[in-house]
């Protein structure tokens, strides 16, 4: 069996955190689409009238939507920002490594589990809120 000498071990693991991190763009693009379904889902509703007879609800969806998207928008300035500050850490061009590394590693990936969680619950919010209305419409149309 052969072992892995130290730095190739630790430029192995950071070329898969770099990778890793490539993938956070990936997951950004994903949640920024989501988050154009919700726009689309509302408007949807707001065409038909059905969101008027309940506008406060329709507006915390506007306004949590909104807010997601301020994240989101952060983070894709701060991905870019900490793979430009890994990449010299990888390959020939090694750079001394202290704690400030994990912290600017955990910040957006923190960041990005959070936003990940609240777009679902807002999904799950939606889905139920705009489930309900279907619901009402069709017991207005089958009377």
């Amino acid at each position: 069996m052969n072992t892995i000498s130290t730095d190739s071990q630790l430029e192995y693991e950071l070329q898969e955190l770099y990778i890793l991190s490539q993938h956070w763009l990936q997951d950004l693009s994903f949640l920024e689409d989501e988050m154009q379904f919700f726009k689309n889902i509302l408007c949807k509703y707001q065409e038909t009238g059905t969101l008027n007879e309940i506008p406060s609800k329709a507006q915390d969806f506007t306004t949590k939507i909104r807010e997601q998207e301020q994240h989101l928008d952060s983070l894709k300035r701060k991905v870019p920002e900490f793979l430009v500050f890994l990449k010299p850490f990888i390959g020939d061009q090694k750079k001394e490594m202290d704690l400030s590394f994990l912290e600017k590693y955990n910040k957006p990936e923190t960041e990005l589990r959070t936003l990940f969680a609240a777009i679902k619950a807002t999904k799950q919010e939606l889905f139920s809120y705009t489930e309900a209305i279907m619901t009402t419409e069709k017991a207005v149309q089958t009377r």
